[in-house]
């Protein structure tokens, strides 16, 4: 049997791998964080004084910059030559539980770091390069209480030579010895011209069209989010072209038409069960997230034209909110959908 030589076998082109667009346009330094004045000047403190440099807390709603300004912090004091050796990110709703604070956390906050001091290093600039590390706990307000006690205690023991950052949406599901412990900074939510600034940007570097219209309709989709607009923008140039639509958005995101949500919604407030029954039937169908279509009856509850009273939009509120724990819980889509609908044609 002969085989063939290597020299006439066919080649593999390796595969070139794009760069995601969240990663390509995320800030480097904090000049350029976005519509986060006040947290900004308050950290540009806190690298003047390297040596009392407070672990952080950083909260607030997703998509604000919260990672992005941390590693601009650890990139303005480490330089690139250490960012790899004094600097660990951990996202802890990968693994909630203690052992990865005794494992992961402990292990590298525990290490003695030497004093470097300042150094050019090889992109040419001088880094002042503390004599300490930093750790970044990503999502942190995943860990289970154990493990936050575990942290807390790391956090007393290894303060001389380990800098913590916890990074969560919502502050309350922090232990209070871990926020005591920290210098907090709350990240606001994007305003409208923040996020629009940042698409156009993006938008004119990737040289796409991307109207008035379709920008509402992205951050309508991401919900004030910059780094789910962001991908929603790649998402939709990848499937769509250079030329955005509102449509192109809408279909990207998983999101329900506007004229269908328009008939379901017309079903709920003229309390026609059969309507909103086949519209329930047909949306569960054609397989939308039933946790979509709540929270865009939530936005619509909230919105100035909604037809409901104030006592009506509670209860359909507090219902949206039994709903979305059933679904969690494993819920059926199509039944806890019904079981809405006919609550509010119920009211």
């Amino acid at each position: 049997m002969v085989f063939p030589s290597a020299a006439k076998r066919p080649r593999l082109e390796a595969k070139t791998t794009e760069t995601p667009w969240v990663e390509k346009y995320r800030p480097q330094t904090l000049n350029e964080v976005k519509s986060q004045e006040e947290v900004v000047s308050a950290l540009r403190a806190s690298l003047g004084s390297r040596a009392s440099m407070p672990h952080f807390l950083f909260y607030g709603p997703p998509g604000t910059g919260k990672t992005t300004a941390i590693l601009a912090v650890a990139r303005e004091l480490f330089g690139p030559d250490y960012m790899r050796s004094r600097v660990r990110e951990l996202n802890a709703s990968d693994d909630r539980g203690i052992q990865v604070i005794r494992e992961k956390v402990k292990v590298f906050a525990q290490t003695a770091v030497g004093n470097v001091g300042q150094k050019v290093q090889s992109d040419g600039k001088v880094y002042p390069v503390p004599q300490f590390k930093l750790i970044i706990m990503d999502e942190a307000d995943a860990l289970l209480p154990d493990a936050q006690a575990a942290l807390r205690r790391m956090m007393e023991d290894f303060s001389d030579v380990t800098r913590f950052c916890i990074i969560c949406n919502y502050v309350s599901r922090i232990i209070d010895p871990i926020a005591s412990r920290c210098a907090k900074y709350r990240f606001k939510p994007l305003v409208k011209e923040a996020l629009y600034g940042r698409i156009r940007e993006i938008a004119q570097s990737e040289k796409l069209a991307v109207s008035d219209v379709s920008l509402e309709a992205l951050d309508w989709v991401s919900g004030g989010d910059l780094r789910s607009a962001i991908m929603y923008l790649q998402y939709a140039q990848k499937a769509h072209g250079n030329d955005l639509t509102r449509e192109d958005f809408l279909e990207v995101s998983g999101s329900v038409p506007m004229e269908t949500l328009q008939k379901y919604l017309k079903a709920l407030v003229t309390k026609s069960f059969d309507a909103m029954y086949s519209l329930t039937k047909e949306l569960a169908g054609q397989g939308y997230p039933a946790s979509q279509l709540l929270a865009q009856l939530q936005r619509y509850i909230t919105d100035p034209s909604c037809p409901l009273n104030s006592s009506q939009r509670g209860c359909v509120a507090l219902k949206l909110c039994n709903v979305e724990k059933r679904l969690s819980d494993g819920g059926d889509d199509f039944l806890q959908l019904l079981d809405l609908g006919a609550t509010i044609c119920a009211l």
